[in-house]
């Protein structure tokens, strides 16, 4: 990584971005974002809505890990209070029991807003969060329960008669996510724009972070349906359409990889966690300065580095059929390294070689 020193150089210009945010967007400190919020729809947003809420919760949460990387333990405190309040306020003021919804602030446009509905990108905040081993922004059952939600709402096996108001992503026997519903009426005379579109980008989002949550069955039913899409018969399966050929938000696809690997790198402390990948995964892994392969069989898990170099100084791997008495570390060759298991509350056993390994 580019390290400690560099991280301090830019660290004021990181503490004005976000004071700027506040000023504008969250004046009384609240931790809730309110007015008009520009977007990647190609709109303004407006009132409280968490597709920006979890991008600024997000946002909070990386300002407070990078301030105690730096020992700012002020600054790390002020952005948590700040994160508290409002993951804590946006719960409680936009969660159904169903999904996240919009409430807009009296003058607010209604034009291009959602309100009622169910956006694919109510929690795309959470799942960058989850990209940057930041923990749940929200509860973590109302996350789940939402994030099924989008699926179930959104995800159509046919478009056989649809009505497309914009441009055509999905027609025909084509299955898709849509950008929006509304499961229970009230869409607007004006909803959000490409609201009855389907994109790869946002699919890939959605099917990642179902991964990550542990929502297998809805993930691999967007990813099909995207798949089945660029299978080569209609569309080239190296060119995901949206705005344009070779769209760079298709490249969101990468973070699928990211979650069946459930590899975590820490390139800061040298901790590498595994999250239980399943017997027989054989799977790219990108990170902590390399590139390699992850490959899982009946008797451990092995990581291999291919290009560039990985520093291990701590190794983990969670689910409960992994026990601390029977973990080790072994270099290739078999050279066992003196460690200690330290296994923790979640169920996480981590491994602490004595000396930093690296791997090249």
């Amino acid at each position: 990584g580019a390290g400690l020193d560099w991280l301090g150089r830019y660290w004021p210009n990181v503490q004005r971005l976000l004071d700027h945010v506040q000023r504008r967007w969250d004046p009384d400190r609240t931790g809730l974002l309110r007015g008009i919020q520009p977007s990647t729809h190609d709109i303004d947003l407006a009132g409280l809505n968490t597709y920006m809420g979890t991008f600024y919760l997000a946002a909070l949460r990386s300002a407070e890990e990078m301030a105690l990387l730096l020992g700012d333990g002020t600054a790390a405190a002020g952005y948590r209070e700040l994160f508290e309040h409002g993951s804590a306020g946006y719960d409680a003021a936009l969660f159904t029991g169903e999904y996240y919804r919009q409430v807009l602030d009296d003058g607010d446009p209604v034009a291009f807003q959602w309100v009622d509905g169910c956006l694919s990108d109510q929690l795309i905040g959470q799942w960058w969060a989850h990209l940057l081993d930041l923990g749940h922004l929200l509860p973590a059952d109302h996350v789940r329960t939402a994030l099924a939600a989008v699926v179930r709402n959104n995800f159509r096996h046919s478009f056989t008669g649809f009505t497309h108001p914009y441009r055509v992503f999905a027609d025909g026997d084509d299955a898709g996510l849509l950008m929006c519903s509304w499961p229970h009426g009230g869409r607007p005379a004006i909803p959000t724009r490409y609201a009855d579109e389907v994109w790869t980008g946002i699919e890939y989002q959605v099917a990642a972070h179902c991964l990550y949550e542990g929502l297998h069955e809805e993930a691999w039913t967007v990813l099909r349906g995207l798949w089945g899409r660029y299978d080569g018969r209609r569309r080239n399966p190296y060119n995901e359409i949206e705005c344009g050929d070779h769209y760079a938000r298709a490249m969101a696809g990468a973070s699928v990889l990211d979650a069946l690997s459930g590899v975590s790198w820490n390139a800061a402390t040298g901790a590498v966690l595994l999250s239980d990948p399943a017997p027989g995964a054989a799977l790219p892994v990108l990170g902590g300065g390399g590139w390699g392969l992850l490959q899982a069989g009946g008797d451990g898990v092995e990581l291999e580095c291919r290009g560039g170099e990985w520093r291990v100084a701590e190794i983990g791997v969670t689910g409960a059929a992994w026990h601390a008495d029977a973990m080790a570390l072994q270099l290739s060759g078999g050279t066992g390294i003196e460690s200690v298991a330290a296994p923790r509350p979640d169920g996480t056993v981590t491994l602490r070689p004595v000396s930093p390994v690296r791997i090249a």
